[in-house]
């Protein structure tokens, strides 16, 4: 009997270690999985299906004409079907994240102006900056400390803030073309642009606000599909108090463009305001525990029909309500 006593115990021991452990190290474990599984190949160039305005700018990118002189660039073969918007002013260009390393979008933003073209992530990861060292001029945004971390003129990401690793790309470096502060405008010629800073999916996350033709470039703050708000460095907290200062900031008629489509993806990803609405009500609900999520990590929290937030675990050492 004894025997048994103590076999159930040094049992429940290891268990509640092992659990202990899984918690504590999720993150990094997740991270792990993800790089000893490896990114799935291409789609095959004919099994793309392509949206009514899209057209193939070569074997890789297409590009879509938003209007005379902005362009969505997407990566539909690759499985995360990455959006970089190009943005093009009467003296000069500026595109909102230069994509995933696997090709060089460099050239295909040549083919679309031969205005200088200045480039600026919306936040870190390595699928936002995959080309940046292509570019002459990079622009990064005065936020979360960022401008203290260059070390002559150069700036490195960190290996949590890129996550390259978990497609086995090494951590690039850039010289820092300039800063540019939260609210300041960027003139391009007859058409600027502001900053605005949306941490959540990450402290440095902004968003590029063309404040006259009424369109928010947001990288991936938000969105239809799964909102990712369980990463290391993500904060739920964030995400609402970013959604509240939106909705009281922007003008209700503003489109809301994303930086990853989906299998069914048939245009550029965009939302409308009400998006934004849902989003605040169901951060706001799963902080005061009324809205469950299900699924056993990340946790999936139902915002609308189309929209999920995957949130880590509640509790000490989670990514629920602060940055860590």
């Amino acid at each position: 009997m004894r025997r048994t006593l103590r076999a159930a115990i040094v049992i429940g021991g290891v268990l509640v270690v092992l659990v202990g452990a899984f918690y504590v190290f999720r993150a990094p474990l997740l991270l792990k999985a993800i790089e000893l599984a490896g990114a799935p190949p291409l789609t095959e160039l004919e099994a793309v299906a392509l949206g009514e305005k899209e057209v193939w700018a070569d074997d890789f990118y297409t590009v879509e004409r938003l209007d005379a002189d902005t362009f969505a660039i997407s990566e539909p073969r690759y499985f995360r079907d990455v959006y970089s918007y190009l943005i093009v002013g009467e003296r000069e260009a500026l595109l909102i994240d230069s994509g995933s390393p696997l090709r060089d979008i460099s050239s295909i933003v040549a083919q679309l102006t031969d205005r200088p073209v200045s480039v600026i992530a919306t936040h870190l990861h390595f699928d936002h900056v995959g080309n940046h060292t292509r570019f002459e001029k990079v622009l990064m945004p005065d936020v979360a400390g960022l401008r203290g971390r260059t070390r002559d003129g150069k700036f490195v990401p960190e290996d949590l803030e890129h996550l390259g690793r978990v497609e086995g790309y090494a951590i690039p470096g850039w010289d820092v073309g300039g800063w540019w502060t939260v609210g300041a405008e960027l003139d391009l010629g007859g058409r600027s642009l502001t900053l605005l800073a949306t941490p959540g999916h990450t402290p440095d996350s902004i968003s590029i606000w063309d404040r006259s033709r009424n369109r928010l470039f947001m990288g991936d703050y938000a969105g239809d599909g799964e909102i990712y708000a369980f990463l290391p460095n993500s904060s739920l907290g964030a995400y609402l108090e970013t959604t509240e200062r939106l909705l009281s900031d922007l003008p209700p008629e503003t489109l809301l463009f994303a930086a990853h489509g989906g299998a069914d993806t048939k245009a550029a990803p965009s939302v409308g305001m009400q998006n934004l609405a849902d989003l605040r009500d169901g951060l706001r609900a799963m902080r005061d525990g009324r809205l469950t999520g299900t699924g056993f990590w990340p946790r999936a929290y139902p915002i609308n029909r189309n929209t999920d937030v995957l949130a880590d675990w509640t509790g000490p050492g989670g990514s629920s309500w602060d940055f860590e």
